[in-house]
């Protein structure tokens, strides 16, 4: 009933306007903000034909978000997965991936920090001295090609210029919560400009664990570091370092066999990252008739995920003996380099009407998995109708998976008449990969093992899209746009655990072929009432062709034997993106993001366990909530007194959605009020704030399954998401 209400509520007032960042509120007469990376050439918002939600830093420190994790409602049909200590899955318009306990090789949702792609380890995207989100939904293939396949997050951290600029920064909330910033930039020469920024939060994570006694096993401790340099060359020619290190050393301890906030586990788990990343890009005139753009990343990620496998001590599971751990140490490299020629103004085609861009990509992506899984069990207690007296469990999986892409992508933009453009890019990319995989039962071994598996596909992949674009003034246009993107094929590594206990045949089901997605959207976006208003709407409709699903199945008693299998499906979805901001007056400005979202599995070959009891086939997409809605009104006092009010206040709104594709249970609808309200000085900001004001219940991600002993009966588990959280923030700026 109140997704039928907020529907019918806000869609007329929303009709025509979208997803446009809230400009920073110091000027009435502000203009669109430029998207100076994510897109291939430098342009104005207005000007993309598609559908792109952009958070400035005014949008940014507004709100009392520390980590992306806490800002994501604020963009139509995004979602995450709730699962680790930090959101590292993220979900546009219903696709994207859950969780990835053997590695994430393909993500759907391309991730990239200053040019560094951290697609699939997302997990540190901490928000200070954070210039600007871009959120780029739908396929973006010829702007990133395989990795993007639903769309694409992009974090720029603030840039070096030549005004010294120092930020400091001193928070403290409940939770123990604490965190310090620091940021300081400016001229390093006469042409030489540096940034550096470093950042430490902990937090205890809003668990405790009943059976060490502790009220930080699920704490949060989060260091991030930015570095940038940028040069002033000869003759137009410009070169950017940027440098980013994080070292996120935090519990994961938030599962309980209650379904609350006390855990009882005696062996609590990790979700720990320490990534280091580079990247350069250098950019000038090559001639009159063309620019150069060069991009090269690096990009080193450590990862330990690991946790108690029956969520329990000795006390909690008496009279039985149960205890099991899971460990997966997971290593991640990437290598880029991006070639990109575009024109200038006097070197556009056909008598100066049409923009052109070529370019190349290259990227060497290796990760490896080492996966550790033991335990025991004895039910003696139930003699003579025990089963396992004991059972001991300890099996190793190792895995490296190393990919080749190379792509060559163009576009070309075209003025067809005095109002309307056509824009056409197409991107060619060959993807090869080497998979070896080595599983170990330590336990029951016999003569076959270790069982081996070894994979090198090779795919052609392509995308591109096609938009036609009409201005209805000066300030607006209307769009229309079609786009094909791709996703490379990818592994199963826990098919070798399984040993042929899955319920598929055979080694071949180890690996799933490419998907693709063809994506049909008009839109229209602008400024009106002398650019106090902005906005923008769009549609579209989305067929998934050889869509990668991914289920998991428990084989045996044992928590932790769990065979994760991704197979080739098909399906569609279809919905709306809107978003306005629109500025009262000098003090007040409302905005609003609206994302509906529809989806339908289309077909699915394999069969789901025995005692799930609906088809997958004609059921919506796991995370893909029916809406997602962001209210919210901001304040600042007028007048030239010493100091001012500033405040904003956020009601956001998520519908129920499914869980999974393995089980049928589903997240209930949430409702999430955020505050903030401060005085600033001219150089002195205090704020108060909280997230979740009301402290709603609600919960992030959730499984079916067999836990508790001696029957193991399928019990839905849920995790909480972060209660009330409130605190205090001194800034410092010069």
């Amino acid at each position: 009933m109140f997704e039928k209400r907020v529907i019918l509520t806000v869609i007329p007032a929303l009709v025509g306007w979208t997803e446009l960042a809230h400009a920073e509120t110091g000027s009435p007469d502000r203009s669109l903000e430029e998207v100076v990376v994510s897109a291939l050439r430098e342009t104005h918002v207005q000007d993309i034909d598609a559908s792109i939600s952009v958070l400035d830093r005014a949008n940014i420190e507004a709100s009392p978000a520390q980590h992306f994790q806490e800002l994501f409602q604020q963009v139509p049909n995004l979602n995450l997965s709730g699962e680790g200590s930090r959101a590292r899955y993220f979900q546009l318009r219903g696709i994207g991936e859950l969780e990835q306990y053997e590695g994430a090789p393909n993500p759907s949702v391309g991730f990239i920090i200053d040019d560094i792609d951290l697609s699939g380890v997302g997990g540190i995207s901490a928000l200070f001295d954070i210039q600007r989100i871009e959120v780029l939904r739908g396929p973006q293939a010829t702007r990133f090609g395989a990795n993007a396949i639903a769309g694409l997050i992009y974090m720029q951290s603030a840039d070096a210029n030549d005004e010294t600029e120092l930020n400091a920064r001193l928070m403290s909330g409940n939770d123990d919560s604490r965190a310090v910033g620091f940021a300081l930039g400016g001229a390093m020469g006469e042409r030489l400009n540096g940034r550096f920024s470093i950042h430490q939060l902990d937090s205890n994570g809003f668990y405790d664990n009943a059976a060490l006694g502790r009220e930080n096993s699920n704490g949060r401790n989060e260091l991030l570091s930015h570095g940038k340099l940028q040069w002033t060359l000869e003759n137009g020619w410009t070169a950017k370092l940027s440098m980013l290190l994080a070292d996120f050393d935090n519990g994961y301890d938030a599962w309980s066999p209650q379904n609350g906030r006390t855990t009882w586990s005696d062996h609590p788990g990790r979700d720990e990252q320490q990534t280091s990343g580079i990247s350069t890009r250098i950019s000038g005139p090559l001639s009159s008739d063309a620019d150069f753009v060069s991009i090269t990343a690096y990009a080193n990620s450590d990862i330990l995920f690991s946790y108690d496998g029956e969520w329990g001590d000795a006390d909690f599971w008496s009279p039985y003996v149960y205890d099991y751990v899971y460990q997966d140490n997971r290593e991640r490299k990437t290598l880029s380099q991006e070639f990109r020629i575009l024109s200038s103004p006097n070197g556009r085609l056909f008598g100066g009407k049409t923009d052109w861009l070529v370019g190349i990509y290259a990227q060497r992506l290796d990760e490896s998995n080492h996966i550790l899984s033991a335990g025991i069990y004895d039910d003696s207690a139930d003699v003579p109708y025990s089963y396992c007296a004991p059972c001991l469990d300890k099996n190793i999986l190792n895995s490296a998976y190393a990919s080749t892409n190379y792509a060559l992508f163009g576009k070309l933009d075209t003025a067809i008449s005095e109002r309307m453009s056509l824009s056409v890019g197409l991107r060619v990319e060959h993807w090869a990969a080497d998979y070896t995989d080595s599983f170990v039962d330590e336990i029951y071994a016999d003569p076959n093992q270790p069982v081996r598996h070894a994979f090198s596909p090779a795919d052609s992949l392509w995308g591109g899209n096609v938009s036609l674009n009409y201005e209805l003034t000066d300030q607006s246009i209307i769009y229309g746009l079609v786009s094909r993107g791709y996703k490379a094929g990818g592994f199963n590594p826990s098919l070798a655990r399984a040993q042929g206990a899955s319920p598929v045949d055979g080694p071949a089901a180890i690996s799933f072929d490419p998907e693709e997605l063809w994506n049909y959207e008009a839109g229209l976006k602008g400024l009106w009432l002398d650019s106090r208003l902005s906005g923008a709407f769009s549609v579209f409709f989305m067929n998934r062709n050889n869509m990668q699903l991914r289920s998991s199945a428990q084989y045996t008693d044992n928590p932790n034997d769990f065979i994760f299998i991704t197979s080739n499906a098909e399906g569609h979805s279809w919905g709306l993106e809107a978003s306005v901001d629109w500025r009262l007056s000098p003090t007040w400005t409302v905005h609003g993001n609206l994302g509906v979202l529809g989806s339908e599995v289309d077909a699915y070959a394999l069969e789901r366990e025995a005692d799930i009891s609906g088809e997958l086939s004609g059921r919506e997409f796991a995370h893909a909530p029916p809406y997602t809605l962001n209210l919210g009104v901001s304040f600042q006092s007028a007048g030239n007194r010493p100091g001012r009010w500033v405040g904003q206040l956020d009601f956001n709104a998520l519908g129920s959605f499914f869980f999974d594709y393995s089980h049928d249970e589903k997240a209930g609808a949430r409702q999430i009020v955020n505050f903030k309200l401060g005085r600033q000085w001219q150089h002195w900001e205090v704020y108060g704030w909280a997230r979740n004001l009301l402290d709603e219940n609600y919960h992030s991600r959730g499984f079916s399954f067999g836990l508790s002993p001696p029957w193991f009966e399928r019990t839905r588990f849920t995790r909480l998401g972060d209660p009330r959280h409130y605190g205090i923030t001194v800034n410092y700026r010069y």
